[in-house]
């Protein structure tokens, strides 16, 4: 039960973080850059193709893993839709960085992107079904033995490449997220191994 508490925990995190990140308005993320690239392409939704890119992701990551297809990962799925709409939707619905200084996007970019990775750092640990974005870039890091911001990073250079091609909204939030994002996770990452690590014998460890 505690897992499932800092699971769910950790996915309002990630997209509450998300969420002030959009609003910052320094540009899409490179995933959101390069489905809204392919819906101005082809007329498809945005959504739509999300979609069609999570369910390509699952077959990756099963051939990566050298495992079988983990169908299972269409529950966090629907967990963060609900949570990046309640955030964003709801939540900070009144919130407008629009027309907001420079300084003020950076602030709220910077904030919402380290609270995004604090939460993926939070839920990765609990080893429950990841959704298969964040499966990713663990996957590619079992697989040739990468640092996780090494294979983060590389992925995000490479769905942003892929983002440009489309035309989709690369702007200085996308190159921050893609240089950032990778670094961030891995060292909460290590900050929540450290903790379990560290916790007395005897105890129920934060993720058991």
């Amino acid at each position: 039960m505690k897992r499932l508490i800092l699971y769910t925990l950790g996915i309002a995190i990630t997209y509450l973080g998300t969420s002030i990140v959009v609003k910052a308005a320094l540009g899409a993320g490179f995933w959101s850059a390069l489905f809204v690239g392919l819906h101005e392409r082809t007329s498809l939704p945005s959504g739509l193709w999300f979609g069609i890119a999570q369910f390509i992701l699952v077959f990756i990551n099963a051939f990566l893993k050298k495992s079988s297809i983990e169908w299972s990962a269409i529950f966090p799925l629907l967990i963060e839709s609900a949570f990046f709409t309640l955030w964003l939707d709801i939540v900070l619905h009144s919130v407008d960085l629009e027309a907001a200084p420079l300084y003020v996007k950076g602030t709220a970019f910077l904030l919402g992107l380290v609270i995004a990775t604090f939460g993926v750092g939070l839920y990765i640990q609990t080893k429950l079904t990841r959704s298969p974005v964040d499966e990713l870039f663990l996957a590619l890091s079992q697989r040739l033995k990468w640092r996780i911001s090494t294979s983060q990073i590389t992925i995000a250079t490479i769905v942003t490449a892929l983002a440009l091609l489309a035309g989709g909204p690369v702007g200085l939030g996308t190159v921050l997220a893609m240089l950032l994002m990778g670094p961030l996770v891995e060292f909460w990452d290590t900050r929540f191994k450290n903790a379990v690590t560290l916790h007395p014998k005897g105890k129920m460890h934060p993720f058991a």
